[in-house]
């Protein structure tokens, strides 16, 4: 039986030193790993593009979504060293609400997202889910009032979809001792030092001690999560460093599978709730008479009917990019790129400004009869926030180019812009989907941004803008655009966002990769006029090697420690 598998990658998870070894295990596993007839998808949990993201067995595209594996500063394993839009840092004494939080919900949401998107695909079905922090808690139901928990609703979702979910938790080595550089005395003092007491040697023992048992505490924590999802679904939870075993490890496991399925004779004893509130998360108990045989099953399910499933029907235009927009396995026709940015073009007047990057030959383009090559398309970009109703913008695309520009068009690609409303602050899923009429081909991209609160007189930041702004004939390669953001190194790139509330503010630059800060220099705060102002600049490329990049905008304000926020964007330099 045909295996489909996801690899999920929890990059919302990852420090900066786990990337390149999580890059290089699913890179071996790509190699080495697949077998004829298998049906692999890599998908991120901070952002995603349809044509990325699709089932297949070519090596060569899954090796091309591997290399976009990499870290971000609104990862829960930040370094510390560069604080988010809220102002808090993690690693520096704090969890920031964007850092863990904010992170956290949108594993969940992805999560959630690829396991209805696999619901409907046959054969044997499994998740290889590779994330360091997966907070959702060791219990499958929260008690006989709540229902079940995250991590209950998750087994019952993946129970239906028939997906089997392996865990890797791929922190590195360390001991879980203090090392060279803990200093025991600072530690006592800042505990008990204010009193005058003097750190004996049983004071200095319990210190050392308590930091073991903190660093056992805090790696179960964030792996028990991880380990409770994976046993809950049948599957295996790997807590080793050694992802590429543990990756080939789970490949063998899918060789053989017995699917058992029973029909009660009275449903309704099953799946009715006896009692009001939430319906009960019930355990499922298998045992095998067998001596030496072990086996591993679903931990249960939610007491509710399984919704009917609509009667197929001839998909239409409509039912194409409406899957394209709920699953990330059905949108490769279109190569696009999301760029999503808060901004508040007037005040009291927040949007999320959507940017695609669109490759033109992906398009049909028809003559015309005054010798202009004609296109269409049909874009929906779906905005969901924490609250309220998600709000949904479609839009026809019309282009008419000429002779002179056509060539252009199909070697640098399509911007297209759109905007949608996001009044209330929070974190936002961004969706978007794209159909061509004519081919009948569709893509997809998927991303967040967050929207913060000004209502307060918080200091807060914009989405940046980065683009090349300089003379040189652009080409396919690196054409600089803020929506297709590649740049040759004799570039200098311009950045620009708007900043709220940035009386007394200071800015700051940073260049950064896979967490470490390559350069950092003042930024230029100008007042608009309207009661915000805009941090911009030009930065030269030319000290930066080719690679992947992270632009970080950072705000400060004079003589207030606390107030301090920062946005980023990515770009790559190419030779």
């Amino acid at each position: 039986m045909r295996r489909s598998i996801v690899i999920l990658i929890d990059n919302e998870s990852f420090g900066p030193d786990t990337v390149s070894a999580v890059r290089g295990a699913v890179r071996d596993i790509i190699e080495r790993g697949i077998q004829p007839g298998d049906l692999v998808a890599i998908i991120r949990t901070s952002s995603g593009s349809g044509s990325l993201e699709q089932f297949t067995s070519d090596k060569r595209v899954l090796l091309e979504s591997c290399e976009k594996i990499r870290w971000t500063p609104g990862s829960r394993g930040n370094p510390g060293n560069l604080p988010q839009i809220t102002g808090e840092v993690a690693g520096g004494g704090r969890s920031g609400k964007y850092n863990v939080q904010r992170s956290a919900e949108r594993t969940h949401l992805v999560l959630d997202y690829v396991l209805s998107a696999l619901r409907n695909l046959p054969g044997r079905k499994a998740i290889f889910f590779l994330s360091q922090s997966f907070l959702s808690g060791t219990w499958y139901e929260a008690g006989a009032a709540s229902g079940a928990t995250d991590v209950g609703r998750l087994v019952d979702r993946a129970l239906r979809a028939g997906v089997v979910i392996y865990g890797i938790d791929p922190t590195p080595l360390s001991s879980l001792t203090p090392g060279a550089d803990y200093d025991v005395t600072r530690e006592f003092n800042l505990q008990f030092g204010a009193g005058g007491a003097q750190m004996g040697p049983r004071d200095a023992a319990a210190l050392l001690n308590g930091y073991t048992q903190r660093a056992l505490w805090l790696l179960e924590l964030n792996r028990g999560g991880l380990r409770t999802l994976a046993e809950g679904t049948g599957g295996i939870m790997a807590a080793d460093t050694d992802a590429a075993a543990a990756l080939e490890r789970f490949t063998d496991d899918l060789q053989g599978y017995y699917a058992l399925t029973y029909q009660p004779r009275n449903p309704e004893r099953y799946f009715g709730a006896k009692r009001e509130g939430p319906p009960p998360f019930r355990s499922i108990k298998i045992r095998v008479a067998r001596p030496g045989v072990h086996v591993r099953s679903y931990a249960g399910y939610i007491a509710e009917a399984d919704a009917a499933d609509a009667p197929e029907a001839e998909p239409s235009g409509h039912d194409a990019i409406a899957n394209a927009l709920f699953s990330p396995f059905s949108a490769a026709g279109i190569r696009v790129r999301l760029t999503s940015l808060f901004t508040q073009p007037q005040p009291h007047s927040s949007e999320v400004n959507i940017l695609l990057h669109i490759d033109a030959r992906d398009l049909y383009f028809a003559p015309g009869d005054d010798g202009r090559h004609n296109a269409n398309f049909e874009t929906v970009a779906r905005v969901a926030g924490e609250t309220g109703a998600a709000q949904t913008v479609t839009k026809q695309a019309v282009l008419r180019f000429e002779e002179s520009n056509f060539e252009e068009a199909l070697r640098m690609g399509i911007t297209y812009q759109l905007a949608v409303p996001a009044q209330k602050p929070g974190l936002y899923e961004v969706r978007v989907a794209i159909r061509d009429p004519a081919n009948g081909k569709v893509g997809s991209a998927r991303e967040f941004v967050e929207v913060p609160d000004l209502a307060h007189g918080g200091l807060a930041v914009s989405g940046v803008l980065a683009y090349s702004a300089d003379s040189r004939q652009r080409d396919a390669g690196a054409p600089g655009l803020a929506g297709e953001r590649r740049f040759r190194r004799q570039d200098s790139l311009t950045y620009a966002c708007q900043v709220f509330n940035a009386k007394s503010a200071k800015g700051e630059i940073r260049i950064v990769q896979d967490g470490k800060q390559m350069s950092a220099a003042p930024s230029e705060i100008s007042e608009n006029g309207d009661g915000t102002s805009t941090a911009k600049g030009v930065i030269s490329l030319a000290p930066f090697a080719p690679g992947y990049y992270i632009l970080q905008v950072v705000v400060r304000r004079e003589g207030d420690k606390a107030a301090v926020t920062s946005q980023w964007t990515d770009f790559e330099i190419v030779p």
